[in-house]
Parts: C-alpha cells; sequence; structure tokens
C-alpha cells in the first residue's frame, strides 16, 4: 500500500531532475553533496532510488523502535503553504521510509498507515489517525530549522516523538507505552464531536493484505461505483462535503466574522493560553462553543480566568472590547471584579453553578463615567478529571429594564401625589416630596414659584409681568447651601441658578448644565452629594414650568422653576431625557388642574356674594308672602288630612336637585310606612320597606316623571304591618298601593315640584285575583273536563267497534254453520272468541262507567265508609285466590309477607271498610300484573304490617303524601266503629315490572292522569290512583310510592281501624244494604278495575283464544302477514284488497282482520307507525322494489306506542314528495277520536279518510271502495 502511496504523491508534486533530487537528498543526510548546502532550500526533488545510500538509514534499521520517515513535499506541493484540512487531509502519510523494526511489525505498519483500528473501543482507525497524521504535518509548518523536537502523541499502542530536517523531512519515533494501549488525556483517546465517520476498504493492489475494520456497532453501509482504476470505497458520510466551523484551526474557515478574526489576531502566545496551534481540543471545543452562542457569552479558562467571548458580548462591555481579549477578569473588569469575584469563589467550593439576577455593575464603558449598570448571568463551572478548568458565563443586560421601573414607578407615585393638590401651595409642596421618592435619577431639586400666583389666568391673556420667584422648597441640598435663594429677580439676580433661569424660560426643552460640558459653576453643586452613590453630583437640568394653555416663547406665563440633579453613574441620554420630560408634563398638567380648581373657587365665591347681595333685597318681599302662602298652606293641610288618601308634595331647588319632600299627610305614613324624620324624597327608608320586585319599576316610572314633567301613576306593595289590618291580610301579607303623581313646572320649563297622592288597592287587588283564580280554575275545569270527555269517549267508542264486529263475526259465523262441515269445530270456536271479545269490551266500558260514578260521588261527598268485622289476613287471601289465574297466565309468581309488627300488636279482628280496601288492593295489583307480566324477572310481593302511631313512612321507608284536603276522623264515631283501640294497618304491593320514571311519578294519584300511551295496551281512564289516593284518605290514611325506571314500582298505604273482640267463627259479615253475593271473593267480579287485563302482543289467526293462552309471547317480526283463503260467504265481496291494519290494540287487530279475511280480503298487521314504514318499504309502493308484496289501503290507528297514526302518515307522505314512494298511498285513519276538531286534524296531518269507532265490516270496506272510486276517478 505504501507503494502505491508513493506513486500518488510521485504524480502530484513537481517533477525533477534526477541530478537536482539527488543533490537534496545529500545535502539533507550529510554524506557529501555535489554543491553547497547553503544554496539549498525546500524542493520537491524524488529521494526514493536515492535514500538506501544514505547511511542513517542503517543506524535507523538497527534501531529496536519503531520509526519512519514522511516528506513534507508530497503532503504540500508549495513549502510556503501548510497543509489543508481537505479530503487530502485524510489520505495515508506520504511516509518514504521505515526502519526494519517497522517493516517486521505488519500490524503497527498498517496502523501507523492508517488501515488498522487502533481504538481500543473498535472505532474506526480513521478517527485517531486523523488526528496523528495532522499532528505530524502541523510541525512540519510550525516547526523551521533543524531537529526541533515538537511534543509527543500516543497512538497505535506507541508514544510518538517528532523531529524535523531541513523543514522537509519528518522522522517519526515510537516508544512502547506500559499497556500497549493510548494513554490517558492522549489525542487518541478524544472522539470527534459531530460523530461522523468515514470508512475505506482498500483492494489490496500495493500489495498488503485487506484489513478489515468494524465498530462494535457498526452503521449500514452501502457501496458507491468507484472510479475506474482505484479501490472500492464504502462510504458513508463524505467528509469532503461537510462545512467547517473551527475558527481555531489553521487555515481557518472561510468567511469567518470580523469578530472571529480579531480574536486570531489576539497574541495568545503572550497569554497563559499559549499559541492558538497547541490548544487543547478541549479549549477549541469550548471555544467554537461560545463563539456559535447566540446570547451574550464568555469563557474564562484556566486559573488566570482569561476571557474568550462571542460577538454579542461587545455591546454590554463598551469601549472595553477588544482589550478585554484574553486578559484576566481583575484586569479588564477592575473596578467591578470585587463583585464578581464572591461568585467565583463560591462555585469553586461547591462545585456547582451560579445565577445572579439584575446584579448592579459599575463598567467603564467608555463614556466617561462609572457607569450605573445591571446585569443577570449565569455562571457554569467546567470540570476535567474532578477539577475546575474553565467557567462559562451567559450574560444578558438588564439596565434598560432596571432603571426603566425604577422610573415608571416614580412617576406613577409622582401623579398620584400631585393629584391630591387641591390648591397652589400643596401642589408645590407634592411636587417636592414627590421627586424625592426617586433619589438614583433626582438626587436633589430645587422649586422656584412665582410670588404673585394669583395674577396668572388660564387663558395666557390677563398675566403680570412680575419676574420675581420664591423658593418652595429643595431636596437633598443642605441648609444654607449658595444654589438656595429665598427670593429671586430673573432680570436682575445673579444668586444661585438665577442667572440660567431667564434661558430655561425662553427655551421649549429643559436645559442641562454640567461640569463636564463647563456650564455649571463648581460652586452651585459643591458638597451636594448623592444621597444614594454619597459622591458629588456634577450636573443639573433646569425646567420651566407653564401651564399647559400658556405660550411657550415668553416667561410671562413661567410658574416656576424647577432645578433637578442628575445621576452621576447615567449617562445624559434619549431615555433620561424623557424622563426628565415626563416629570416637567406631569407638573404642567396637575399645574393647570390646580389653577382651574381655584379659579372655580373664586368664580364660585363671587357668585355666592353676588347672591347674597340678591338674597337682603328679595327676604322683605318673601316675609309678606311667606305669610300669606303660611295662611293659605294652614288651610289646605287641614283639608288634606281630612281625605282619606295619602298625599305628598316634593319641592325641587337647585340646591337640592333631588327633591325633598315639602309635605306628607298623616295617611301617607300609614300606608306606606314612611319615616316622619327622613325628608329626602324616595329615599330610605321607603325604598327599603318596598317590595324588592317592584323598585326597579318604581324607579322608573319615577325617573320617567321628573324627565317628562308629566303625569303618571304606578303601584307599589309595602309590608302589611304599616297599616291597619284588614279582610284580606291572609292572602297579602303586603299592601298594594296606587300612586297617582304630576310634575308643577315654572315658565321657563323648571321642575319646581310633584304632587302626588297614594290610595290602597289591595282589596282591588285580592277581588281581581279571586276573579283571576276562578277564571283560572273554570278555565281548568273545563280543559279537564275536555280531556276527560274525550279518554272517557275514547275508552267507550274503542271497545264499541270490537263489539259491533264480533257480533257481525256471530251473525255471519251463524247463518254459514253447517255441522257436516269439517271446520265446523272451528267455526263454533270462532264464534265462542267473539262472544269473549264482547263480553271483555263490555266489561272494560263497565270499568271506565264505574271510574266516572266513583269519582262523582267523591267529589258530591256521597261515598260512605262502613266498617265491618274482618280479618286483614282473610283478605289478602281471597285477593290471591282472585288473582290466581291471572298470575299463572302471565307466569308471575306471588308473595305474601305478614310482617312481625303485625304479630306483636296481635292483630286478628278489626272494624274497617273491606270492600273500599279490596277495591285499592285489587287495583294496585293489577296495575302491578300489567306492568310486570313481559319482564324476565315477574315476581309481586303483598306485605301486610301494623303500627300503633299515624306513620310518616312506610316500614320499606316510602313517604306518604300528604293530605289533600282536610278529613274527618270516621272512627271517632262510636256508634259505627266502637269503641275499641285505634291502630294502623299497612299494605304494600311490589313488583319488579318496568318502573316508572321520574316525570311519571309526578302524574300518580292525579285526576285523569295516566302512563304515557306508549306503556299502555288498553288505555284507562286515568282516575284508579286518585281513587285510591280518596279512598285511603277517606279512611285515614295516606298512600305512597317508590319506583326507579327498570327497576319494578312499590306502592305502600295504610288505613286506621279499630281493634274487636275476636270470634270464634270465622264468617265474613254481609252488609245490610248489599245482596249476598257482595262479599269480598264476589265483589271482585264488580269493583271497578282502572287497567285492562293483560294484552296478547302476537296475533295469531290460528291460537284457540285470546283469554286462553297461558302467557303471552314477544313478537316474532315487524308484521304478522295473513294469508287465510276467502271462506265461503253468503255476502262476498266485489272486490277484493291487500290491507295493512297498523293498529297497537291486539283485540282490534285480531277482530278487523278476522272480519276482513272472511270477506276474501288479504290483510298484514303492524303494531305501530314505525313497522308500518318498515312494511311499506316491502311493497310494490317501494321506488326499487318493483316485485314486492301488493298493497291496495292502509287502516291506520290514530294514537299508538313508539310512532303515532299522525306522525307515520306525513312521513309517508313526505316520502311521497321525495320519490321513495312511487305514488299517493291509501291511508285511512281509524279512530275513536270523532270529535270535528280532531277528524280535521287527521285530514290535515294527510289521511284520506278517517272512520270513527264504533264501525261495522261492512262500513270499512265501503270507505275503502269509495277512496278507490275517487281515485280512479281523478286519474281518468
Amino acid at each position: 500500500m505504501l507503494a502505491s502511496i508513493w506513486s500518488r504523491d510521485d504524480a502530484q508534486r513537481p517533477q525533477q531532475s534526477d541530478k537536482e533530487e539527488r543533490d537534496q537528498w545529500y545535502s539533507v543526510f550529510g554524506h557529501g553533496s555535489p554543491k553547497d548546502e547553503a544554496g539549498a532550500g525546500l524542493s520537491c526533488a524524488r529521494p526514493t532510488d536515492m535514500f538506501s545510500d544514505v547511511p542513517l538509514t542503517e543506524y535507523l534499521d538497527l534501531d529496536q523502535k519503531p520509526t519512519f520517515v514522511v516528506d513534507l513535499c508530497a503532503a504540500v506541493p508549495d513549502a510556503s503553504t501548510p497543509p489543508a484540512t481537505t479530503k487530502a487531509a485524510e489520505q495515508p502519510l506520504p511516509i518514504v521510509y521505515q526502519n526494519q523494526f517497522l517493516r517486521e511489525s505488519s500490524k503497527l505498519l498498517a496502523i501507523v498507515a492508517g488501515v488498522e483500528n487502533t481504538d481500543p473501543h473498535d472505532h474506526p482507525a480513521w478517527v485517531t489517525y486523523s488526528l496523528f497524521r495532522s499532528w505530524i504535518l502541523d510541525h512540519g509548518t510550525r516547526e523551521r530549522g533543524l531537529r526541533k523536537i515538537s511534543p509527543s502523541i500516543s497512538y497505535g499502542g506507541y508514544k510518538w516523538g517528532i523531529s524535523t530536517l531541513r523543514q522537509r523531512w519528518k522522522i517519526v519515533h515510537g516508544v512502547p507505552t506500559r499497556h500497549g494501549v493510548d494513554a490517558p488525556g492522549s489525542y487518541s483517546s478524544l472522539h470527534w464531536a459531530n460523530g461522523k465517520t468515514c470508512v475505506e476498504e482498500n483492494n489490496g493492489q500495493d500489495g498488503m493484505p485487506n484489513l478489515d475494520r468494524r465498530q462494535s456497532n457498526p452503521p449500514p453501509v452501502s457501496p458507491v461505483p468507484a472510479v475506474p482504476g482505484t479501490s472500492t470505497s464504502y462510504i458513508q458520510c463524505p467528509i469532503a462535503n461537510v462545512p467547517r466551523y473551527d475558527w481555531t484551526l489553521t487555515p481557518p474557515p472561510p468567511n469567518i466574522s470580523s469578530h472571529i478574526q480579531l480574536a486570531r489576531n489576539v497574541d495568545w502566545a503572550s497569554t497563559p493560553l499559549g499559541p492558538m496551534e497547541n490548544w487543547s481540543p478541549l479549549l477549541r471545543f469550548l471555544c467554537n462553543f461560545v463563539m456559535v452562542c447566540p446570547n451574550p457569552a464568555i469563557l474564562f479558562w484556566g486559573p488566570d480566568l482569561n476571557m474568550i467571548y462571542n460577538d454579542a458580548y461587545p455591546p454590554l462591555v463598551g469601549d472595553k472590547h477588544p482589550s478585554l481579549l484574553g486578559s484576566p477578569p481583575w484586569v479588564g473588569f477592575a473596578e467591578a471584579w470585587d463583585g464578581f469575584q464572591p461568585f467565583f469563589r463560591s462555585c469553586e467550593e461547591t462545585g456547582t453553578g451560579a445565577m445572579v439576577e439584575n446584579m448592579l455593575l459599575f463598567l467603564n464603558r467608555g463614556k466617561g463615567i462609572q457607569e450605573e449598570t445591571y446585569y443577570s448571568f449565569s455562571f457554569t463551572p467546567i470540570m476535567i478529571e474532578d477539577k475546575i478548568v474553565a467557567w462559562y458565563e451567559t450574560v444578558f443586560e438588564t439596565t434598560n429594564q432596571k432603571i426603566t421601573e425604577r422610573r415608571m414607578s416614580s412617576l406613577l407615585s409622582f401623579g398620584e401625589l400631585l393629584s391630591r393638590s387641591q390648591d397652589t401651595k400643596s401642589f408645590w409642596q407634592h411636587v417636592i416630596r414627590g421627586l424625592d421618592t426617586n433619589q438614583h435619577d433626582v438626587p436633589f431639586t430645587i422649586l422656584y414659584s412665582v410670588s404673585d400666583h394669583l395674577s396668572f389666568g388660564l387663558s395666557g391673556h390677563n398675566v403680570t409681568t412680575t419676574r420675581r420667584f420664591e423658593l418652595e422648597g429643595s431636596t437633598g441640598v443642605p441648609e444654607g447651601h449658595p444654589a438656595l435663594a429665598t427670593r429671586i429677580d430673573i432680570s436682575l439676580g445673579r444668586e444661585g441658578f438665577t442667572p440660567f433661569f431667564k434661558e430655561a424660560a425662553e427655551s421649549e426643552e429643559p436645559i442641562l448644565l454640567s461640569l463636564e460640558n463647563g456650564r455649571l459653576p463648581a460652586v452651585l453643586i459643591h458638597g451636594i452629594d448623592s444621597p444614594i452613590w454619597n459622591e458629588p453630583c456634577n450636573s443639573v437640568v433646569i425646567c420651566a414650568i407653564r401651564p399647559t394653555t400658556g405660550h411657550c416663547s415668553t416667561r410671562n406665563t413661567t410658574l416656576g422653576f424647577l432645578v433637578i440633579g442628575l445621576n452621576s453613574h447615567r449617562p445624559y441620554d434619549e431615555d433620561y431625557r424623557t424622563f426628565i420630560r415626563l416629570i416637567r408634563r406631569q407638573v404642567t398638567t396637575s399645574m393647570a388642574s390646580v389653577l382651574l380648581l381655584e379659579e372655580e373657587t373664586r368664580r364660585g365665591r363671587t357668585i355666592a356674594e353676588q347672591a347674597a347681595f340678591d338674597q337682603e333685597k328679595v327676604e322683605e318681599q318673601l316675609r309678606d308672602r311667606t305669610r300669606e302662602l303660611e295662611q293659605s298652606e294652614l288651610q289646605l293641610k287641614h283639608f288634606a288630612d281630612a281625605v282619606p288618601t295619602g298625599i305628598f308634595v316634593i319641592e325641587f331647588t337647585p340646591e337640592n336637585m333631588a327633591g325633598s319632600y315639602r309635605y306628607r299627610n298623616e295617611k301617607w305614613y300609614e300606608l306606606t310606612g314612611d319615616s316622619r324624620e327622613d325628608t329626602a324624597s324616595w329615599k330610605s327608608p321607603l325604598w327599603q320597606r318596598m317590595h324588592p320586585e317592584d323598585v326597579p319599576s318604581v324607579q322608573r316610572a319615577w325617573k320617567m316623571l321628573i324627565e317628562s314633567k308629566t303625569e303618571i301613576s304606578f303601584e307599589f306593595r309595602v309590608p302589611r304591618s304599616f297599616r291597619k289590618p284588614s279582610p284580606v291580610d291572609d292572602d297579602y301579607p303586603f299592601t298594594w298601593i296606587l300612586c297617582y303623581a304630576f310634575s308643577v313646572v315654572t315658565e321657563d320649563g323648571w321642575l319646581r315640584s310633584i304632587v302626588g297622592s297614594v290610595t290602597d288597592v289591595t282589596a282591588v287587588r285580592w277581588a281581581e285575583g279571586i276573579q283571576k283564580k276562578r277564571m283560572e280554575d273554570a278555565l281548568e275545569a273545563k280543559r279537564q273536563q275536555e280531556n276527560f270527555i274525550d279518554v272517557t269517549s275514547h275508552e267507550m267508542r274503542n271497545p264499541l267497534s270490537a263489539i259491533m264486529i264480533s257480533a257481525d263475526d256471530i251473525i255471519t259465523s251463524l247463518r254459514a254453520l253447517d255441522r257436516t262441515a269439517p271446520d265446523f269445530l272451528g267455526q263454533v270456536d270462532s264464534s265462542i272468541d267473539a262472544a269473549k271479545t264482547v263480553l271483555h269490551c263490555a266489561q272494560h266500558q263497565r270499568r271506565i262507567i264505574d271510574d266516572v260514578l266513583t269519582i262523582s260521588k267523591l267529589d258530591s261527598g256521597l261515598f260512605t265508609i262502613i266498617p265491618v268485622e274482618m280479618q286483614p289476613t282473610s283478605l289478602v287471601k281471597d285477593l290471591k285466590k282472585m288473582f290466581g289465574g291471572e298470575l299463572n297466565a302471565a307466569n308471575i309468581s306471588s308473595n305474601t309477607i305478614i310482617d312481625d309488627s303485625f304479630k306483636n300488636l296481635n292483630v286478628d279482628w278489626v272494624l274497617l271498610d273491606s270492600m273500599r280496601l279490596q277495591q285499592i288492593l285489587i287495583n294496585l295489583v293489577t296495575n302491578s300484573i300489567k306492568f310486570t307480566q313481559y319482564e324476565a324477572k315477574r315476581q309481586i310481593t303483598v306485605r301486610l304490617s301494623a303500627s300503633k302511631e299515624r306513620p310518616k313512612e312506610s316500614p320499606e321507608g316510602i313517604q306518604y303524601l300528604d293530605f289533600r284536603k282536610p278529613r274527618e276522623d270516621l272512627t271517632l264515631r262510636t256508634k259505627d266503629w266502637g269503641e275499641g283501640e285505634q291502630f294502623y294497618i299497612h299494605f304494600s304491593v311490589k313488583d319488579t315490572g318496568c318502573g316508572l320514571t321520574v316525570d311519571e311519578k309526578k302524574l300518580l294519584f292525579m285526576r285523569f292522569s295516566q302512563a304515557p300511551r306508549t306503556m299502555v295496551h288498553y288505555g284507562g281512564s286515568g282516575l284508579g290512583l286518585f281513587i285510591c289516593r280518596e279512598l285511603c284518605e277517606l279512611q285515614g290514611g295516606s298512600i305512597g310510592v317508590e319506583s326507579e325506571a327498570g327497576k319494578g314500582s312499590t306502592f305502600a298505604f295504610y288505613v286506621k281501624v279499630r281493634r274487636v273482640i275476636p270470634k270464634m267463627s270465622v264468617e265474613l259479615p254481609h252488609r245490610h244494604s248489599l245482596p249476598p253475593e257482595s262479599t269480598a271473593l264476589h265483589q271482585s267480579q264488580n269493583i271497578e278495575q282502572t287497567f285492562e287485563q293483560p294484552q296478547i302482543r302476537r296475533l295469531d289467526l290460528n291460537a284457540p283464544s285470546l283469554y286462553d293462552e297461558a302467557r303471552s309471547e314477544s313478537p316474532a317480526s315487524v308484521s304478522t302477514q295473513l294469508s287465510v283463503s276467502t271462506p265461503n260467504t253468503s255476502l262476498p265481496s266485489p272486490r277484493t284488497f291487500d290491507i295493512l291494519i297498523v293498529e297497537d290494540n291486539k283485540i282490534n287487530q285480531q277482530v278487523m282482520s278476522k272480519g276482513l279475511v272472511k270477506l276474501g280480503h288479504t290483510v298484514s298487521i303492524a303494531n305501530h307507525g314505525g313497522e308500518a314504514i318498515e312494511f311499506l318499504m316491502r311493497t310494490r309502493w317501494w321506488h326499487d322494489n318493483p316485485r314486492g308484496q301488493n298493497l291496495t289501503v292502509v287502516l291506520m290507528d290514530v294514537e299508538m306506542p313508539v310512532m303515532d297514526g299522525l306522525t307515520c302518515v306525513r312521513s309517508i307522505r313526505e316520502m311521497e314528495k321525495e320519490g321513495k314512494l312511487i305514488s299517493s298511498v291509501n291511508v285511512i285513519a281509524i279512530t275513536a277520536n270523532a270529535r270535528i276538531e280532531q277528524v280535521n286534524t287527521a285530514l290535515e296531518a294527510g289521511m284520506d279518510d278517517v272512520v270513527s269507532k264504533p264501525f261495522r265490516v261492512a262500513e270499512l270496506t265501503a270507505s275503502i271502495d269509495r277512496l278507490l272510486d275517487a281515485k280512479d276517478q281523478n286519474a281518468c
């Protein structure tokens, strides 16, 4: 490989003749030379062929240490040019000779040539080789002379020394280290900061074997095409394209800044840092780090803390730059070193950095003063091998911020103090005191004011020509000082600062006097020291004080002069001048306000004196008129006190524009409760006693009266305690007052007075309230009555349709009855089923009628409670037997619990109204069955308990309702109830049904209120639970409920009973007024039940009967398609239709479908509007379903769960408009809502026709025929 290196070097250096080359070789190695050495210079001749003839090689071959020779001319074409730090620096050294020891150590030779890994951590060889090569070549440019020894370096397990001959030949020799590895701290143990590596692999063309160089974690490399004729290269990151930044290298990177160039020009060799070429890598790294920092930064290196800083730092030190570069801080910052030294010492002791904010430093930055500056900086020690070798500091100057905050704070406090001035005397004192708050920037002040300040007006016209001024005060100036003169005349006086006042009066800006510019006599500031720095002041500014409206061109408008001492440690720059201007502006602005106030005071005093004079002239006239008015007023007062209306008079005067009471009669105090001592109009305590809701409206009315100066009336309330008792006190705790008032104005429109009256209108308000309440009650009663009539009509008409249709079915079936027919039994079952439907509908209507009759009796007071002797436990047993069939049919388990309290009180035979008690229980159990039959868990529990005291809650914790109205205690009628012990029996019915929401619970126990129709299958009157509550209260008890949606309900109630002597035979006595069949068990057949029996949720015409099913089934599909062949009937329909019945009532579904199927029609069922729309999507009416089901007409109920009929038909018509349905669907409303308003609502919603219940099937088919015929005619 060395041969290839030499060959490449030969191609790069200039060609010389063999003779010239041989002469130079001999001149170097001393075996004679064809020419004199004196004429020898640094030339690039080829020495290879001649080197073996030099006897020095024989000595080197005998040396047992590795030695080799490098030719500098092979590395640098021009000897005057230092080696370049480019791609050439990565090439192998131009070695022209190796001694015998090195030649025999092939691995060491490979290391020296830079093709073998030398790092014990297995880093690529070029990392340390590059340093090794640079070390050798650098000495070639810095050591001019013979055999100068350079510092050693550890590399490849050897410590190498170097000698330079004739400025061309480098003789490098090595000594093995102790362990054969690099010594700590040597160059070979350093790593490049940029982390870039480049690996080259030679193909062995130079005769040396290929060397395998790998890293511990080698990064992926990719081969790139090699230059023809050269070895294959594997390049990870081409160093040739990496920009250079290290400004400490020689030569430096191109385009370096002027500051870096200045740093390079520093004579570092004369400092402890030494020449830049000998700087350690750490120092080079830190210097580069400081220079690239965007903020002001400085490096303190070594024990002498020599300073190196970046380009952002000089603006902070001013003229100290560039002398600070390389100097220690106690020299460059001698004036501030005492403040800095403790931080260095503290960091050395603790080994940690320090942060300092807003530190005060006095620096000489070339402005001729020790400038007051503030800096925030951080010290960071840099430690190597447990020693601090350097300090890194970042600096931020906060001088402007600190001083600006100080000045602004003083200006704010100064302005606040001036705003308190009431006259010129206090104003001048506030100026003196205010300026004394900032002794940094205002170390002393002297203030003069014009002698005759009363003669100055704000207009600037009527001013005196006086030139005399008086001393108002001073701060920071010793008493008796020459600068202080008690009185001065700016035209003639020469004492103090008087000669400069004339100039200040004619100048628009403050004038500056200083020792530096020679304008300030030293005697005027001698002995005046800054209270902050304890140093003499050397400059002042003089400001003329003028009113803001005055003209600045004449001294006659000057009201005073202000002498301000300046901070000797701050330059009088633009910021300082702005601060002085702001002080003068605050003084002049505030002075104008004080003068305005004094002028207004003088004007007011003059006006008052004139008014007093005028007053004396008219007093005599007023006294005469007053006597006349007093007599007239006395007569009017007697009249006002006698009237039953409160009267008041309020007068308005210029002094009292708010007005005050002139007169109030006794009735006013009686009605309003106003205070006699308070004369201010409409103030407290009247406002305080007025009802809070009325205060805003009364204030608006009163304001309108004063502004419009007309008349107005308004009402307000005052507490009842301020007037005599009234018959309506119980309804109105406040007295309603009607106030009428009008304005009395003068001829020129000035409001002179307000006269008003107040009247007690509480009785009128009470009458109006009674009238309004009665009207509202009447309207509410009418509304409830209409709702009740609608519900009752709906519930009574609804079953009539089923009755009529079932009756027609029975008649038709009996006419066509044929005992020999195969379906004879089916016809009989159908007739029986229809008859049962008729019976069930009739029972439902009877329950509705019974509810109406019961509530009518309750309202009229004809409902009586008749006590009988019975055992409560037997009543519960009878109840269980009564509902046994329904419970079994619905698969509901029941349980009865007798509480211990019942046994503890030894309850057996008692007096109570068993019929009314059973009526309550039947209602509650019926409701439980209804809402439990479709739940997954079906259980009903009846609990029986007792107590001696009237309970407020049930044993389960259910709160009982309060009585709706006072009730008579019927158990006190000893004739009917006897004199047995009184106590209370509790009942509760708990189920696992669907439960109630919070809103639904609010409707319970209210008249005409029931659960939403989405929760019921067969409606009711909405009176059941209301009747239960009434029956409980009639028996001295109450009822309550506890329920949560999805978790079931518990209804609890109690009644008051009396104990009777137990009988031996348990026989339930009969009522004298009732027939024998009216016992508890038989009464259940006649007692009203508010809710319907459990309904069948799935329609099946093939099922035996609605009332024979053991339990209901869940719906299996959206609709049930009924495809039954048309039976042979005597009255066949001329046409057959495909009909969709949309009805939530299962009975109506079955009855209607059965009647229509018998006439030959095809019937489909939907339980609500949502299922109807889903069915339409499967028919031919749907736009993309030409092969769907046929459909002729839809029979739509109106009130249904999920989606009612009106909503459904609106959706259908909307889909027709959108094109989802190909044509208009025939829809007929089937409803029990028969009022004309309800029919019109259905038609407006989109129904084609309305058929009211009850109806017969023939009437229904006739309506269908009419609708289809009408549409056919319209189509034609």
